[in-house]
């Protein structure tokens, strides 16, 4: 029977080490794991802030591009106005001769 238990304790002591060598290895697992997470979660708020960053940028790309268009229109704005006054000029000066205003002059 002292042979029996002592069968026994050496099979639990034999299985005691093996699980304790698994345990060191999922302990060691959990802690890579861990370090993947943290790893993951720094790449993804780097993403973020790149994401951010592009999209600042895109914004001011835009008004850059935009802005020789709104000169060229203010431009062309301008020059429509300074025609059409040059001509009204021409007509009122042409009827004021024409009313017989001419003589002031």
């Amino acid at each position: 029977m002292e042979k029996e238990y002592l069968t026994k304790l050496v099979e639990v002591e034999q299985r005691s080490k093996s699980n304790m060598k698994r345990l060191d290895d999922v302990e060691a697992e959990v802690k890579e794991n861990r370090e993947l997470t943290v790893a993951v979660k720094e790449i993804a708020t780097e993403m973020k802030h790149l994401r951010e960053e592009q999209t600042d940028m895109n914004k001011r790309l835009k008004i850059i591009e935009e802005k020789p268009m709104k000169e060229y229109e203010n431009t062309r704005h301008d020059i429509k106005k300074q025609i059409i006054s040059f001509v009204l000029g021409i007509i009122l000066m042409f009827l004021a001769f024409k009313l017989g205003l001419g003589k002031f002059l």
